[in-house]
């Protein structure tokens, strides 16, 4: 749901004038080999440099529709990704921001300085993230143990509130529920907690589903 509500957020970031996109922590994400994309568009990838490697090698001889750059950064290393972000913002007028599956393995003071520095940055216009808006709760038993090597670190009461506070507010969610329902696509029946998601009313589900997502967010005045 996650990844179908971004494509969503992406297309409707570049119907609004977008120009580069900055993918931050991109992974494995295939998004400009896949999407119909403007060639126009400039998009970049950033992510460790063994990534950055296995991405080039693997996807080297396949041609996407727009032109793509991978950098290699650690992305906790805040002065080399001011200098990242400074050096695309001046020849870029409108960048769009993603950060997919990246803000929850950052502890809080982390992301409240990338919220800044990137709201320090005329030209970064919009910003994608997934969000959790569930608060403190507790994570499903058996998960501490599988996410030892990257643990959740970022944890607040109020998503979009942490935001506001650097200058970030939101201006389009895609709940996961909403998204279920967009295309059609009812959340798995697996043991136990899609067994007991089925079997709960419809607004409940809702209430549950509909506390993470994926966000457009825009500068506040």
């Amino acid at each position: 749901m996650r990844t179908s509500a971004i494509d969503r957020l992406i297309n409707e970031a570049i119907s609004a004038g977008i120009d580069t996109v900055l993918n931050l922590g991109a992974g494995l994400d295939t998004r400009p080999y896949r999407m119909n994309l403007p060639a126009s568009l400039r998009w970049v990838e950033v992510d460790f440099p063994s990534l950055v490697d296995l991405k080039n090698a693997t996807l080297g001889r396949h041609r996407p529709a727009c032109d793509v750059e991978w950098v290699a950064i650690d992305l906790l290393d805040r002065p080399g990704r001011i200098a990242f972000f400074s050096r695309y913002a001046a020849t870029s007028e409108n960048i769009l921001v993603i950060t997919e599956g990246v803000l929850s393995y950052f502890p809080a003071h982390e992301v409240s300085s990338l919220a800044s520095d990137m709201r320090a940055i005329s030209s970064i216009r919009l910003w994608i993230q997934d969000f959790d808006a569930a608060g403190q709760r507790p994570l499903p038993r058996g998960w501490e143990k599988k996410l030892q090597a990257a643990p959740l670190l970022f944890k607040v009461r109020n998503w979009f509130e942490f935001f506001e506070k650097y200058g970030w507010r939101r201006s389009r969610v895609i709940s996961n529920c909403d998204e279920a329902e967009a295309i059609n696509r009812p959340y798995p029946l697996d043991f136990p907690f899609g067994l007991i998601l089925r079997l709960l009313p419809k607004a409940m589900r809702r209430d549950i589903l509909g506390l993470s997502g994926a966000a457009l967010m825009g500068k506040t005045p």
